[in-house]
């Protein structure tokens, strides 16, 4: 009885002497994956592109692998590539995007094509696969939504720091120079300057961890937290600024490299506008609960007991 090994060599060999895979075709598109097999699922064809994208040579996979091994495991147990294979054998084409996986094991993005194939007799013998990596796709997509996103918080932090500015430039409402004190934050509180510059250069790390490896950090929680600390000691524009120049400096001088110089920069435009939002938001919500921006009631006592004193003089 012959093994299962030579049955598979023997149907290989069968359609590649009478089945016409445009082997033309095969060798130019090295941008796309293309894999010719049987219903069972057994390699017959494989070309460059599949080796670029896939990682396994073409003696790796055609007769000795099937090719359940480019799809997800939990694709296979569902059932979905059997039930794909019963659409393509009714309809004769199927196409989707979903997942794929490298002999490596790490999965990407893919626009998937079956459609059938036939031998020189016109007899239906198994079907090709051509897939398109979208990796760069879905990147690119990925950075133009970014973008996007990152101009809308921008306009929208603008819009706070133009409220910041508006409350420090009117004199009735108490938010001058009482308000913000006499001196800067960092000559009138070193140690706390000195701290605040050090958060914001965590943050501005967790910044750039965040954007490179798609991780979560609580980095707007963490600039209202500051705010907060910020609001307690009165500060202003000009403070929330001496810290992320601070910061910045000290970043950008321990930076390897250029393009993490350049990271910093970008990421800390973002993250002073924010500041600055989360700071004008802060006096806003003061003035809100209080009924008078902050020290505006201060100033009411003193004019009341100066009002006072010379009525009794």
């Amino acid at each position: 009885m012959e093994s299962t090994d030579t049955l598979i060599q023997d149907r290989i060999q069968y359609l590649r002497e009478h089945t016409d895979f445009i082997s033309a075709v095969f060798d130019s598109l090295v941008g796309y994956a293309i894999i010719a097999a049987d219903f069972d699922g057994n390699i017959i064809a494989y070309n460059q592109g599949a080796h670029y994208i896939y990682g396994y040579a073409p003696e790796e996979v055609i007769g000795r692998k099937n090719i359940e091994i480019f799809f997800p495991e939990e694709f296979i147990k569902e059932g979905s590539l059997e039930r794909i294979i019963s659409e393509l054998i009714g309809i004769g084409r199927v196409s989707y995007e979903g997942e794929k996986v490298r002999k490596d094991g790490t999965r990407f993005p893919a626009h998937i094509l079956f459609t059938m194939t036939k031998d020189k007799n016109g007899q239906i013998v198994g079907f090709v696969e051509i897939v398109q990596d979208l990796t760069e796709q879905k990147q690119a997509e990925e950075i133009t939504l970014q973008a996007r996103e990152n101009a809308e918080r921008v306009e929208r932090l603008e819009k706070e720091l133009h409220s910041l500015a508006a409350l420090s430039s009117l004199p009735q409402t108490g938010v001058t120079a009482r308000m913000y004190g006499l001196v800067t934050l960092i000559e009138g509180f070193p140690d706390t300057f000195r701290n605040l510059v050090d958060r914001y250069e965590e943050l501005m790390d967790l910044a750039l961890e965040q954007q490179t490896y798609k991780v979560k950090h609580d980095i707007s929680g963490r600039l209202g937290a500051m705010a907060e600390t910020l609001g307690f000691y009165k500060a202003g524009p000009r403070d929330v600024v001496d810290i992320h120049t601070a910061a910045l400096k000290e970043n950008t001088r321990k930076a390897p490299t250029i393009e993490k110089k350049k990271a910093y920069t970008g990421e800390g435009w973002l993250m002073v506008l924010e500041l600055m939002g989360h700071l004008a938001s802060f006096y806003r919500n003061r003035a809100l609960s209080t009924g008078v921006l902050p020290n505006q009631k201060m100033e009411s006592i003193d004019e009341d007991t100066n009002t006072k004193g010379v009525g009794n003089g």
